[in-house]
């Protein structure tokens, strides 16, 4: 599985809201709304972007920090939407644990 450079995307914050996450994102110096929840099915990102050479394998997506922590899961690439939203069970669990050391979200694209 070869990876291409990934699409880095600067949180800029996350506040917990109830039972998810909601914050903004910048891209290519555009702000984006995010929102993160938790889910026990089969993990998926959406963005508000176009994304070339999407396939329907699955794609690595990750959340890091200057500190080098960092959480990560291969989810499904499912359309576009009118922002950010991450459904992933482990993404959620390590930002609840660990908000304040997250800084950068990270798609790889095959």
């Amino acid at each position: 599985m070869k990876l291409k450079l990934p699409l880095k995307l600067r949180l800029k914050y996350l506040n917990r809201n109830k039972d998810h996450f909601e914050g903004k994102v910048i891209f290519h110096e555009k702000e984006y709304a995010i929102d993160i929840h938790a889910t026990t099915n089969t993990g998926t990102i959406k963005v508000p972007f176009q994304v070339i050479g999407v396939t329907d394998e699955d794609i690595l997506v990750r959340v890091s920090g200057p500190s080098g922590v960092y959480a990560e899961e291969y989810m499904q690439f499912n359309k576009q939407s009118k922002k950010v939203k991450i459904e992933s069970y482990c993404i959620f669990n390590e930002v609840s644990n660990n908000q304040e050391k997250f800084d950068t979200l990270e798609i790889f694209v095959r």
